[in-house]
């Protein structure tokens, strides 16, 4: 899964322009603040701990204490996805294949 540009702007501005907060919880999306589309997944938050994964060809789960998930390190960095996000902002696939549109 990648983020259009519309979704990772939309998802910055709720973030750093409507100041939105975020506790993180299970099937929750997130990006990070840097120049790219790239989406991760919250798998489970549970015993302090936060497990993740990349959602482009990786089942490959990481943790992160959950103490320092949004404010140390890295953390700071991560910006959640609300989910009205990608229903205002559908990605271009869906525009393109005519999905959800009438065809006639």
């Amino acid at each position: 899964m990648k983020l259009t540009h519309q979704q990772k702007l939309a998802a910055l501005a709720y973030r750093f322009y409507q100041g939105a907060s975020w506790e993180p919880k299970a099937e929750d999306y997130y990006t990070t603040s840097r120049a790219d589309l790239e989406v991760y997944q919250v798998v489970s938050v549970e015993n302090g701990v936060v497990r993740t994964r990349f959602t482009e060809g990786s089942d490959t789960v990481s943790e992160w204490p959950l103490d320092g998930f949004l404010t140390e390190g890295f953390g700071p960095k991560r910006v959640f996805i609300p989910p009205f996000i990608f229903d205002a902002y559908p990605s271009h696939q869906t525009q393109m294949t005519g999905e959800g549109q009438g065809n006639g």
